[in-house]
C-alpha cells in the first residue's frame, strides 16, 4: 500500500505543476503575490506600505509601494522599478545600496533550479515582470 502511494505522488505533482505555470502572473509556478512575499515584504510590508519588519533597521526607510504612482503624478514608474530591481538604478540615499539585486538573485535561483545552467533570460524578464505588475496592482 505505500509502496502504491509512494508511486502515485511523482504522477501528481507532475500533474499539477504545468497547470500552475499557466495562471496568470505566475512563472513556473510561482506566483507574483508569492516573489512579493518572499522578497519584498521583509522591507516593504505584506501590503506594501514600507512597514515591514526589516525595515526598521535601514538607513533609509522602506518607500510605501502603494504610493509609487501617487509620487510620480499619476503614473505608474514601470521603467523605473524595473531598473531598481534588476539592478541597473542606485537607490541608496546614504551610503551603499541595501535592497538587493532581485534580477541577479532570480538568475541565480533559475541556474540552481535548472542545475547550473544559466536561467534563461525571457524567464527572468517575466518573473520580474510579473512581479512589477503586482506592485502595480497595489496602488493607492
Amino acid at each position: 500500500m505505500l509502496a502504491r502511494t509512494l508511486a502515485i505522488i511523482p504522477m501528481f505533482v507532475l500533474t499539477i505543476l504545468p497547470a500552475q505555470s499557466q495562471e496568470s502572473g505566475t512563472n513556473a509556478g510561482v506566483s507574483a503575490e508569492a516573489d512579493f512575499r518572499m522578497y519584498c515584504a521583509e522591507c516593504h510590508g505584506e501590503e506594501g506600505k514600507g512597514d515591514g519588519p526589516k525595515s526598521f533597521g535601514l538607513s533609509a526607510p522602506s518607500p510605501d509601494l502603494t504610493k509609487l504612482s501617487a509620487r510620480n503624478g499619476g503614473t505608474f514608474p514601470r521603467e523605473r522599478l524595473v531598473e531598481v530591481i534588476d539592478g541597473r538604478a542606485d537607490i541608496a540615499l546614504h551610503g551603499g545600496r541595501e535592497m538587493p539585486v532581485w534580477g541577479t538573485w532570480f538568475k541565480m535561483e533559475a541556474a540552481e533550479n535548472l542545475g547550473g545552467a544559466e536561467g534563461d533570460e525571457d524567464s527572468i524578464k517575466r518573473r520580474v515582470d510579473n512581479l512589477i505588475a503586482y506592485i502595480e496592482e497595489l496602488q493607492e
